[in-house]
């Protein structure tokens, strides 16, 4: 039925231009009260740097040291929506540091962000607080701050234990540090552990694979991200192994992991005990509050993305007034549902926005009888072989709407 499978959430969503309203001033947006948005929100703070760039990263980064003043632009752009309306009003259940890789910046500064947030935001009891990392960036003296400070998840880019893909992917340390490193900082006890998986690289065989799943029980993670490594202009790695093995890979890992008592959250993440709040309240339509230089994200209908060039992004905290974002109608929050349903391996919901229904019953009668989707109660859930070619069908499904 399908023969390119497309691999990430950012190319499975049809174009989106037709949401978009225009350009609208920031703080004309954020100003606002709005007393009927009570859907917890989401923060997301953008580290653009790292020590070392993997071959397979394509991402939003820099091989550099940190800027000596990031954090306190961070807190300072911080400080500048905290007097806003919005910012007042809303309550924020998860925060996730990205990158790059946060942990390049020091113990005092990422403490300084940390208590920043929580100085000038509301946030729910058990908000989630995640931060990615490396396993060498990730020191003792870093994981204690973190106890100290409340953070409560870590995302911690493996991707493999195995030696000789580790040095393929430019990838820093040992497979058994790495081992160690998460052994280590599970045995704290104070965190949700989830690890990032790359699979189906040059020269992976299925005992490889075999062998870092098994890692993966033995330390009792939490949950693990899983991703089929992609082939990509930018990037410096060997190409991936055929759809063949691919797929032969994904279906090792889904029905191993499976008899481990994990379960699929999201197309590309199996987990034990993680609830991900981030992502799961950004699939169910929550705002996010970007910051960072590179963030983006949504408050109100208005998309916010902040200049990745240092010296751009300084300068928009001083102006910040001048900010600009891009104002979306009231239809795009059904879309990021739509979308998000699709992510966490249903169909959507809201059948409402086919504009042809009888279209998508013809298609919805396709997949079923070839074993992409499997009906449960009122709903249409993904088997595995639906959530293997899932960004396929998000994709073919959101051009229909």
């Amino acid at each position: 039925m399908f023969n390119a499978r497309l691999k990430t959430h950012h190319s499975a969503m049809a174009e989106g231009a037709k949401y978009l309203l225009g350009q609208k001033d920031l703080v004309d947006i954020i100003q606002q009260n709005n007393s009927e948005n009570k859907q917890p929100a989401t923060i997301y703070i953008h580290v653009p740097f790292c020590s070392k760039i993997c071959s397979f990263c394509n991402m939003r980064r820099s091989l550099q040291h940190p800027h000596e003043k990031y954090a306190d632009w961070i807190v300072e752009e911080i400080r500048n929506y905290s007097g806003y309306a919005a910012c007042k009003e809303l309550v924020f259940d998860a925060v996730y540091f990205g990158g790059g890789t946060p942990t390049t910046l020091s113990k005092e500064d990422l403490r300084k962000i940390l208590r920043a947030l929580k100085e000038n935001f509301r946030f729910t009891d058990t908000a989630e607080f995640t931060i990615e990392t490396t396993i060498t960036q990730l020191t003792e003296d870093k994981i204690s701050m973190f106890e100290e400070e409340g953070v409560n998840r870590f995302s911690v880019g493996v991707q493999t234990f195995h030696d000789e893909g580790r040095r393929s992917m430019n990838r820093i340390g040992s497979g058994e540090q790495a081992y160690e490193k998460l052994k280590n900082l599970k045995k704290a006890d104070f965190a949700t552990i989830s690890m990032d998986l790359i699979y189906n690289y040059q020269g992976q065989t299925t005992q490889d694979l075999e062998e870092d799943l098994e890692k993966i029980v033995s330390l009792d993670l939490d949950g693990f991200s899983m991703y089929s490594l992609i082939n990509m202009k930018e990037t410096k790695i060997n190409e991936a192994q055929g759809l063949e093995n691919d797929e032969k890979m994904f279906f090792q890992i889904a029905e191993t992991m499976e008899e481990e008592g994990y379960h699929f959250l999201e197309l590309t993440k199996m987990v034990r005990n993680d609830p991900y709040k981030y992502i799961m309240n950004r699939h169910r339509g929550g705002d996010t509050l970007p910051l960072g230089a590179g963030a983006g994200g949504s408050i109100y209908g208005l998309g916010i993305m902040n200049p990745i060039n240092l010296e751009e992004y300084y300068t928009s905290i001083v102006h910040f007034k001048e900010r600009k974002g891009m104002l979306m109608n009231n239809a795009y929050k059904e879309h990021v549902i739509f979308k998000g349903d699709l992510q966490t391996g249903y169909l959507p919901r809201n059948t409402a926005l086919y504009q042809d229904l009888e279209a998508y019953e013809e298609m919805l009668q396709k997949l079923i009888a070839e074993n992409y989707v499997i009906k449960e109660g009122a709903e249409y859930r993904l088997t595995h072989k639906g959530i293997f070619w899932g960004n396929t069908i998000s994709r073919e499904l959101a051009s229909m709407t």
